[in-house]
């Protein structure tokens, strides 16, 4: 039996193991999509044989392999991830599990968003119960912790060179020269000419205008802005966690409409000043104050 919401490429034969139980979830969930969207070609590789994972005699057919993960949507929202491995068992060597993974699912042991089991009903029962669409609550909490990491890193990458003193080869130089001016005494022609070099050079500049950018927005305060569906859901810097707002593009102030629509052009993890950064093509922080006047507008 064939499902139309399970999708897999012609080069790729789901095993039978996983199968079974994609076949179960297909039947029961229709509104979900089993399919390899989103998952890299080398997690593809790492997860294909030549043979069955149960049974090393069942193979595919010719220039198929059998395929041991899929990836679960609802719609353009990931839902998890389900995968088979092998595992020492009580009676024999190894037996074949299932690998269910969410962000619903938080473990203490092992991999903290993954749970698993050899049992079919098991499995079923463990996706049927963390794969669930999120509530806009949990969508912008989700994306705020991302978004700030995301944040964090692209600011310590543009503040790195200054603080580490990458862009002055020579910081004995420096400092000699600072000691010699602060106290007004005669600075040797040789420092001076080498604080110019190093201090007036454009790879310089442009370090200290990338940390002086970066010094500026990590002081500033941001609205978490998700797109979902055909709107965008709104999280204010000093909002709790009930007060998010989803408002088409159009209904949204003039400045966030802009900010909006330069972040779209920009690459993944830039920074854009009096803007905001951002995260990728759907998750963004944009200036707090930018969105000041929303409510004035209704």
């Amino acid at each position: 039996m064939s499902f139309a919401n399970i999708q897999i490429p012609p080069l790729y034969a789901l095993d039978p193991f996983l199968q079974e139980l994609v076949n179960k979830l297909a039947l029961d969930m229709p509104a979900f999509t089993f399919t390899t969207k989103g998952i890299s070609n080398q997690d593809i590789k790492y997860n294909t044989s030549k043979s069955a994972i149960q049974d090393r005699k069942i193979v595919p057919p010719e220039n198929v392999e059998f395929l041991r993960i899929v990836r679960v949507y609802k719609g353009a929202e990931h839902l998890g991830e389900i995968s088979i491995d092998t595992r020492y068992a009580r009676r024999g060597p190894t037996e074949p599990i299932y690998c269910i993974k969410s962000w619903r699912i938080d473990n203490q042991r092992g991999s903290a968003n993954t749970s698993t089991t050899n049992k079919l009903t098991g499995a079923v029962r463990i996706v049927k119960k963390t794969f669930l669409p999120m509530i806009a609550a949990e969508i912008i909490e989700k994306a705020s912790a991302e978004i700030n990491s995301a944040f964090g890193g692209a600011i310590r990458d543009l503040v790195r060179p200054i603080q580490h003193s990458d862009m002055v080869p020579n910081t004995t130089i420096m400092q000699r020269y600072l000691y010699l001016l602060l106290r007004g005494e005669e600075i040797p022609d040789g420092a001076k000419e080498v604080m110019r070099r190093d201090f007036l050079s454009e790879k310089y500049e442009k370090a200290m205008l990338e940390y002086l950018l970066a010094e500026k927005m990590m002081n500033k305060q941001y609205a978490v802005v998700v797109q979902y569906n055909d709107a965008y859901l709104i999280k204010r810097f000093h909002a709790d966690s009930h007060a998010i707002e989803y408002k088409p593009f159009d209904e949204l102030p003039e400045k966030a409409q802009s900010a909006l629509a330069v972040l779209q052009l920009m690459e993944n993890s830039e920074l854009v000043d009096d803007v905001g950064f951002r995260f990728n093509d759907r998750n963004f922080y944009i200036l707090d104050d930018l969105f000041a006047m929303m409510h004035k507008q209704e």
